[in-house]
């Protein structure tokens, strides 16, 4: 696996992870909190980038470093070792988000309340997401034909 399928899979899956956040927070935002339309499609950028952000931010340098170490390994390997990571990062963003609306001065129980939303949601998606992808791109991998010699070897030339 070549540093290029390696920047390829983790920007795929890290982007179709957060296009999963964010339809998810949308229904459940649109569903719970009544919003206007134009107010729920502030909420969304509000939710990735605060709450949910500093998993997605953790989760993405793990991704980077679980696919770039095990790039020779197998797909499972690179998904045992994503969705490993998507529960670190999920654990450490409780505390993150707390410590960072403490530090604006926000009410911490409604922050960390938040916080815990935001991993509760992530979590379960990264956990879906990254199988598939992670197949997916592997697949088109493994079905392509293998280069061979272009010229006809020592048997042919006969």
């Amino acid at each position: 696996m070549t540093l290029l399928r390696v920047a390829r899979e983790v920007l795929v899956v890290v982007a179709a992870t957060a296009l999963a956040l964010a339809a998810v927070v949308l229904l459940v935002y649109g569903a719970l909190a009544e919003l206007q339309p134009f107010e729920l499609l502030s909420v969304v950028p509000e939710f990735l980038l605060g709450f949910a952000g500093p998993a997605l931010a953790i989760w993405t340098l793990l991704v980077v470093i679980g696919a770039a170490l095990l790039r020779h390994r197998g797909p499972w390997w690179r998904i045992g070792a994503h969705a490993l990571s998507a529960v670190v990062a999920g654990v450490a963003n409780v505390p993150l988000v707390v410590a960072l609306g403490e530090a604006a001065d926000a009410q911490g129980g409604l922050v960390g309340a938040l916080g815990l939303l935001g991993s509760a949601l992530f979590v379960p998606l990264a956990l879906l997401v990254t199988p598939v992808v992670v197949l997916l791109l592997d697949r088109g991998r493994a079905t392509a034909p293998s280069p061979g010699p272009t010229t006809p070897g020592p048997a042919g030339a006969r």
